[in-house]
Formats: C-alpha cells, sequence, structure tokens
C-alpha cells in the first residue's frame, strides 16, 4: 500500500512538472514575440527618422523588414504553441498594423514632399498605424501576465 502511494505521489509531481514546464516554454514564446513586436516597432521608429533626416534607407528598411518577418514567424509560433486566444487575437492585430505601417511608409517613401508636412494626410496616416502598432505591443504585455502568469 505504501509503495503504491509513493508511485502516486511520484507520478502527480512528475505530472505536475511538467505542467510547469509546459507553461513555462508557452510563456517564454509569448515574451519572445514581445520582443518581436517591440523590435518591430524600433525599426519603424528608425525607418521613419531616416526619412525625416533624409538619410540612407536601404540598411533601416533592410531591418524593418527583418523584424516583419519575425513577428509574423513569432505569431505563427503564438499560435501553434502558446494556444492563448486572447494574445492570438492582439497578435494578429499586431500583425496588421505592421503590414499596414509598411505599406504607408512605402508610400511617403515614394512621395518625399509629404514627410516634411506633418499636416499632410499620408503623413498622419503614416502615424496613425504606428500608433495602432504601439498600442497592439501595449494590449500584448497587459495581456500576457493575466492570461499567462508566472509561476
Amino acid at each position: 500500500m505504501q509503495a503504491l502511494q509513493t508511485r502516486e505521489l511520484d507520478k502527480q509531481t512528475r505530472d505536475e512538472d511538467r505542467l510547469r514546464q509546459n507553461h513555462d516554454w508557452r510563456r517564454q514564446n509569448c515574451l519572445a514575440f514581445q520582443a518581436k513586436l517591440g523590435e518591430a516597432v524600433d525599426a519603424l521608429d528608425e525607418l521613419m527618422d531616416a526619412l525625416t533626416d533624409g538619410k540612407p534607407l536601404d540598411e533601416v528598411r533592410g531591418k524593418l523588414r527583418k523584424a516583419e518577418g519575425s513577428v509574423l514567424r513569432g505569431h505563427y509560433d503564438l499560435v501553434t504553441i502558446c494556444e492563448v486566444p486572447e494574445l492570438e487575437r492582439i497578435s494578429g492585430t499586431a500583425l496588421r498594423w505592421l503590414e499596414q505601417a509598411l505599406f504607408a511608409v512605402d508610400a511617403l517613401r515614394r512621395n518625399p514632399i509629404h514627410v516634411t508636412d506633418g499636416d499632410s494626410d499620408l503623413s498622419r496616416h503614416c502615424l496613425d498605424q504606428r500608433r495602432g502598432l504601439l498600442g497592439a505591443y501595449e494590449m500584448f504585455s497587459k495581456a500576457l501576465p493575466l492570461v499567462l502568469p508566472m509561476t
């Protein structure tokens, strides 16, 4: 009887450890996505600054495209690994904001007159997309500890 109880306790401990490790692994994947999203916001800001300052865009544009790829892969990982609907919804929204911000920045690059005119519709649109992306980042940051708390 004692041996049976010991085996059951050992099995329960292993199961709890496995669940905790899985939870921690899911949380780390979500934190990685959050970091990738932050890098995308930084790269977007860097590109917008380069546009404003009239600096070469190839390097910073490449950095933004790389960040976009990381966010896309991070979203995929989030959906397949983390399986938290609220975070999936927010990451999908962030991905759409990033895509729209990239379209807006590309339009600004083609029409440089709008870069220095903060009142132009195109310039305002670009800033709105950036604010939306930053808002999605902040929503994700606030939701993460609520849906996947530290163990």
